[in-house]
């Protein structure tokens, strides 16, 4: 007798699925290589975060490129594009660069401007890559004013970061603004308010979310604006509440320290705090009158 012969196993390949497969892949390739940086933000997300910069390199940028006239976001894209090290930004190069830059109208001029700085095509291309990576700190940069209510006297400084014992160790998340009990808070934006109530460290707060995407959060407030119910939507200036001295207890707890705005800046879908200091203080030349 003859022993059966083993079947084997046939396998086929679907040509119209390998074919898409291919042209697919070929597509993604050329999406990823050549397509307008626009077109590449919104299909993989190539935006800097706040997080990514120091809070000292950011009060650098605002306040150098508001001195010279520069938009702060040219000059670090510039030191993005050379790769410079964190060690190495300091005022005085930022200056140099701004320098370069003065008069400067929008990104069509960046190789009229910065050819005395550097004479590199590639150079060029890359700072405006670098430019587009920007635009979201750029949005949460513009089109803002101050907490505080003009006509009022406050104070404030960097603690973000500082120490804190009540409830725990844990580190400050915000800046606290010093003044008077009753003075008007403002909303930095335009936004929608998504909590409002009681917390035993923030007493009465607002967490309102700024069409810029960053989560603004207002604590220790005596009391809310009427016109102020979570899901509400406001309007930059519109006034939302007033300083207080709420927190620390059980709901209703006043006076276990001096009156004061707990302002701070929550980015990304985790919501990490970012220090707001060098935000506040270009935004503090920005004031709004109420009644």
């Amino acid at each position: 007798m003859y022993a059966s012969p083993r079947l084997r196993r046939r396998y086929s390949i679907n040509k119209r699925r390998f074919a898409c497969t291919i042209v697919c892949t070929i597509i993604l390739i050329a999406l990823m290589l050549g397509l307008p940086s626009w077109v590449s933000r919104k299909l993989f997300g190539s935006y800097y975060k706040i997080s990514d910069f120091t809070p000292e390199h950011l009060e650098m940028y605002f306040a150098i490129g508001e001195e010279q006239g520069v938009p702060w976001y040219y000059l670090a894209a510039v030191d993005k594009a050379e790769n410079v090290l964190a060690g190495d930004i300091t005022a005085e190069r930022i200056g140099r660069v701004a320098i370069q830059l003065r008069g400067i109208d929008n990104y069509e001029q960046l190789e009229q401007f910065l050819k005395a700085y550097r004479d590199d095509e590639k150079f060029y291309k890359r700072v405006r890559q670098e430019l587009s990576k920007l635009e979201r700190i750029r949005k949460v940069y513009e089109d803002k004013v101050f907490p505080i209510a003009q006509g009022y006297e406050y104070d404030y400084s960097d603690g973000f970061g500082e120490a804190r014992t009540y409830g725990g160790e844990r580190t400050h998340e915000g800046i606290d603004i010093m003044c008077d009990k009753g003075v008007p808070v403002v909303s930095v934006c335009d936004g929608v308010v998504e909590k409002k109530g009681w917390l035993e460290l923030g007493g009465w707060r607002l967490g309102i979310r700024g069409d810029d995407g960053i989560y603004y959060y207002y604590a220790h407030l005596s009391r809310y604006h009427e016109n102020i119910r979570q899901g509400s939507k406001v309007k930059k200036g519109q006034v939302i509440g007033y300083v207080g001295d709420s927190g620390y207890g059980e709901e209703g707890t006043t006076g276990k320290f001096a009156s004061h705005l707990h302002f701070g800046m929550y980015e990304g879908k985790e919501e990490l705090a970012v220090n707001p200091y060098p935000f506040l203080k270009m935004w503090e030349k920005y004031k709004v009158d109420v009644e």
